[in-house]
């Protein structure tokens, strides 16, 4: 059977096409999340087009946002994705495609696709460090939702009080510290010429005084985050996915404990995969 998932970010929508359980496809495109729903939904359906092929029966959308997985709508997100709160994104794709549409917000989606390698009976936090930070938790083999779906927004989570302010309206989110966004920000400050994440990291390999300094500081940041972390969930493991995890190893240096810090299997697609797992 032929399964389509996509995973909607703030910067890329990514997707695969799957035979069963095994990728024969992947396709991305940017998603413009800052130009609007009708710019977001171009891309997206661009995708999906793109991957498409006979004997689809099913497909799987993770995105971020709070998502009414039930319904499959976007109840709420930040200009991350802009005018995407309200979007009935499972009726709009399964209308269009006539294919069965199941849509959860993304970092419960990741969560979900790690489930198999830890087990349900496990306490897992998954974080998602990408434009956004994105969190989820399972406890006692369920996902905490919260009333508005909006449980464990790790990333809305305020790490420190009266600081940054944050595109959801608070000040101080952990996402204004620790997101590829907020690292990106802070570094070219010291760095004007910087052209990425990915060079800050390369430039702290070689022992570069400003990448040193930027990467102090977000690991003071990132060590209090997990911190609490630990005291709300006591977790049996916190699994790291998105962006930043292509360079786990330094991401892992930075960590006074490290002991319960886990790379997402087949991190560059936990989203996409797990949109597809049902578990509640």
């Amino acid at each position: 059977m032929f399964k389509i998932a996509i995973d909607i970010g703030g910067t890329t929508i990514k997707g695969v096409l799957l035979d069963e359980n095994k990728i024969i496809k992947e396709f991305s495109a940017p998603t413009n999340g800052k130009l609007g729903l009708d710019k977001i939904k171009q891309n997206l359906f661009f995708v999906i087009d793109n991957l498409m092929c006979e004997n689809v029966k099913i497909i799987g959308i993770s995105s971020a946002g709070n998502i009414d997985y039930k319904n499959g709508v976007c109840v709420y997100t930040t200009d991350n994705l802009k005018g995407f709160t309200g979007f009935k994104i499972a009726e709009e794709v399964q209308m269009r495609y006539n294919i069965k549409t199941v849509v959860d917000n993304d970092a419960i989606c990741a969560l979900k696709s790690q489930i198999e390698f830890y087990g349900a009976d496990k306490t897992l936090v998954m974080i998602t460090f990408g434009t956004g930070i994105g969190g989820a938790v399972l406890s006692n083999g369920k996902i905490i939702r919260g009333k508005n779906f909006d449980g464990a927004r790790l990333g809305h989570s305020v790490l420190v009080p009266n600081g940054r302010p944050c595109n959801c309206g608070k000040l101080g989110c952990a996402e204004t510290y620790l997101s590829c966004t907020a690292l990106y920000n802070e570094a070219k400050k010291l760095i004007p010429n910087l052209d990425g994440v990915k060079q800050l990291f390369a430039l702290y390999k070689t022992s570069d005084k400003n990448a040193k300094i930027v990467m102090k500081e977000f690991a003071f940041y990132l060590n209090i985050f997990l911190d609490n972390i630990r005291t709300f969930y006591s977790p049996d493991a916190i699994i790291f996915s998105g962006g930043l995890t292509k360079d786990f190893d330094i991401l892992l240096s930075l960590i006074d404990k490290k002991d319960d810090i886990k790379l997402a299997k087949n991190a560059q697609y936990a989203g996409c995969l797990g949109s597809l797992v049902q578990i509640d």
